[in-house]
């Protein structure tokens, strides 16, 4: 059976069952040709089948959902071979099964509970400077190994030091060459994430992140936030410029990240 049947089989069976439990199909393109990409999502959860052509694998991942859309740390659920030459209808509606399993079953119920428990801790203001980092890799996946690398070389996790080395610059950027619903969503993220986040977050939000556009982009920025978030950046427009004073995180000792960054300066 073609491997392009056999995924529209197994994706269509998902998609039968993920419908009982309120998830919607979205329109995703694979990054890699001849690949096959069907994603699933929920508030909490978001759900992907993939054909995987060079290695012919079927696979079923998960990750959380945040306000952007998936996170994109995807966790490995289930993987099948799948070869066209050799594979039949029955070995496509066998992986279909097992993938139904796998977005039902009780482990399924126990990961939404979980997640959805997860988000509410941070929507009762308990969002820290990492979990900020988090939702601009939507926007910039590049940091999705900054972060990584941050975590193997520090700790605590330095977050007005990334947010100022990582975050600052690139949503500098963005804010230039954004416009229209594209602004109005990206302003989202710091309305969402001032409004749950800890003193830290909030503080990195408006003196570090936000102090470090030039006018017009401040501006252009402050124009899309909200009432609660632009009363705070206006505020903390009077502290830019002035020094803040650095964190002295303890360095991760056993980190072999760490040690080949301090070997390289």
């Amino acid at each position: 059976m073609e491997y392009t049947k056999a995924f529209d089989l197994i994706a269509g069976k998902v998609e039968e069952e993920l419908k009982k439990s309120g998830y919607t199909k979205q329109k995703v393109a694979s990054e890699n040709e001849g690949d096959l990409v069907a994603l699933f999502t929920s508030d909490n959860i978001a759900y992907s089948v993939v054909y995987i052509l060079d290695r012919q694998q079927m696979v079923l991942r998960s990750c959380t959902m945040t306000d952007e859309g998936p996170d994109n740390e995807w966790k490995t659920l289930a993987t099948w071979l799948y070869d066209e030459e050799t594979s039949s209808q029955k070995d496509a509606e066998s992986i279909a099964n097992d993938f139904i399993e796998g977005v039902s079953g009780t482990i399924a119920v126990k990961r939404a509970k979980q997640v959805k428990q997860k988000k509410k801790k941070g929507d009762d203001g308990s969002a820290d400077p990492k979990f900020l980092a988090k939702r601009f890799v939507a926007y910039f996946p590049e940091l999705k190994d900054e972060i990584k690398m941050e975590e193997d070389c520090y700790y605590p996790f330095r977050g007005a030091t990334f947010a100022k080395e990582h975050l600052a610059p690139k949503i500098a950027e963005f804010v230039k060459r954004a416009k229209g619903k594209e602004l109005e969503k990206f302003a989202g993220v710091f309305n969402t994430q001032y409004g749950n986040g800890d003193v830290d977050t909030r503080s990195i939000i408006t003196i570090v992140i936000l102090n470090s556009l030039e006018d017009s982009e401040f501006t252009k920025l402050c124009n899309e936030l909200n009432e609660e978030t632009q009363k705070a950046a206006l505020a903390a427009r009077k502290y830019r410029g002035r020094e803040v004073k650095p964190e002295k995180p303890k360095k991760k000792s056993v980190s072999k990240a760490s040690s080949l960054l301090d070997s390289s300066r």
